[in-house]
């Protein structure tokens, strides 16, 4: 019975994830064929989906279908630039009259622009209903440092508080626009510089740190710039297993870890480390229960696997404390101008020489339909994350698509200004070749970034640790 029901959610969040997914390429779409139609353009094809369609239905001389290939989608429009490699060739060559660039343009643009609507849609409901957060993404404090990266080296402590990164003021460990996190991994050079405040200490600390990108394997997606830091997040227990130290420690669910060691605790990772570095010696813990503080004595043990590394307390940490609900919600034009600047900011540090961000950084559908399921698998917070995600993607849908690369909405854009500006059109079958290439061109990036996404899919479920 747990087997159903537990196959019957996961069917629910699939269907979920589908279902949004699909509503960013239908809107996406809708924007060129109401375009189209109003500038009189003569149109085909409604198709979601690439490939031939397992489902097609004309209705007022348009044809509507889903195709075979789960990427995207399109409006077949004749008189724009021939796409005839993924829309499909009409059986009837229909001599049409040609169309002016500005119709091109106005068509062109109308996708991007309701996918950027779209985007605005999300955040009012965001703005409206609330966006979940968690003390890990809006803490600025330090909770965890990683004896073997470059944090420990400069002497980053447990408890610092970071207030900028290479003179950027940075709000929140996660975030898409100046998060400590996207500074560090968008940052450039081979030092970076941080400014802190310590406990008890009056001056800020500058420290130039270096970083640290660890090895992956030629199949698995290249790692970020780290310095090995964690973000501060409270300890509460969730439960303790069965015969582990954690039970014979007597701690119980609800108990929050204070101290270890005489050290204020300020992730549950630093607990970890300390076990690890005192290699099975008693820790002293002060434990905060029904409001009264209870010293407890743990004992880490070390694992039976020999393949195991540190030791093992048998605490199951509640993940749930710390969380929380902005409501209202952030401004719906800041979340989709952060959006924007996120995406800016990526492609800036594809093409800067200095950045370690690369193509292989990116996602493909398969990449945008795991994010979904992710979010939507949260039990409490589900739709509400699902819909800042969606502001993100409408807003990277519809910027990326405005690149003036052929095939995407920017490349029509570019070709329809230089016609204009020629004051001729493009001969149609260089025009045609030209397409074709460039599509096979973009076909072949999403098949190489969809691998990497595969990859990501199948280690999911490896235990990473927080590091940034």
């Amino acid at each position: 019975m747990d087997f159903l029901t537990g196959f019957g959610k996961f069917l629910w969040v699939i269907f979920q994830v589908i279902v949004l997914f699909n509503l960013l390429i239908v809107v996406h779409e809708l924007g060129h064929y109401w375009a189209a139609k109003w500038r009189g353009l003569k149109v085909e094809k409604f198709q979601i989906w690439f490939g031939k369609a397992i489902w097609k239905k004309e209705i007022n001389g348009v044809q509507w279908g889903l195709g075979t290939i789960p990427m995207g989608g399109f409006v077949a429009l004749p008189q724009m630039a021939p796409m005839e490699m993924l829309e499909g060739g009409s059986e009837d060559k229909e001599q049409l009259p040609p169309i002016t660039p500005l119709d091109k343009i106005i068509v062109a643009f109308a996708g991007p622009l309701f996918s950027l609507g779209l985007a605005f849609a999300f955040a009012l409901l965001v703005w409206g209903l609330g966006k979940p957060e968690h003390v890990r993404m809006t803490t600025n404090v330090v909770g965890s440092v990683a004896s073997d990266y470059p944090a420990a080296e400069a002497g980053i402590r447990p408890g610092d508080e970071i207030i900028s990164i290479d003179g950027v003021k940075v709000s929140g460990f996660g975030g898409m626009v100046d998060s400590i996190t996207e500074r560090i991994v968008f940052s450039k050079g081979e030092k970076i510089k941080l400014v802190l405040r310590r406990p008890g200490v009056a001056e800020l600390i500058n420290l130039d740190v270096g970083y640290k990108i660890e090895e992956k394997g030629a199949m698995e997606r290249p790692d970020h710039r780290r310095i090995g830091i964690g973000p501060a997040s409270p300890a509460f227990v969730a439960a303790a297993t069965e015969g582990s130290p954690a039970q014979k420690a007597n701690l119980k669910e609800g108990d929050q870890i204070l101290n270890a060691n005489g050290e204020k605790l300020h992730s549950p990772v630093r607990l970890m480390q300390i076990a690890a570095q005192g290699e099975g010696k008693p820790i002293e813990l002060l434990v905060l229960r029904d409001g009264e503080r209870i010293p407890l004595i743990l004992k880490p043990e070390k694992p039976k696997a020999p393949e195991t590394a540190g030791y093992l307390t048998g605490i199951i940490w509640d993940n749930t404390k710390g969380q929380s609900l902005m409501r209202p919600g952030p401004n719906p034009f800041r979340q989709v101008w952060n959006g924007a600047t996120a995406i800016f900011r990526t492609i800036g540090s594809l093409f800067s020489s200095d950045s370690d961000v690369s193509v292989r950084h990116m996602s493909s559908a398969v990449g945008i339909g795991n994010f979904y399921y992710q979010t939507l698998s949260d039990p409490v917070n589900g739709w509400r994350l699902a819909l800042v995600l969606s502001v993100l993607i409408n807003v990277n849908l519809g910027l990326l698509n405005l690149l003036p690369f052929p095939v995407l909405d920017g490349g029509h854009i570019t070709m329809a200004t230089y016609e204009w500006i020629r004051k001729k059109p493009i001969n149609l079958r260089f025009l045609e070749i030209f397409q074709t290439a460039c599509a096979l061109l973009l076909i072949g990036f999403m098949i190489y970034v969809t691998f990497y996404d595969v990859g990501d899919i199948i280690r999911s479920d490896e235990a990473v640790p927080i590091r940034w």
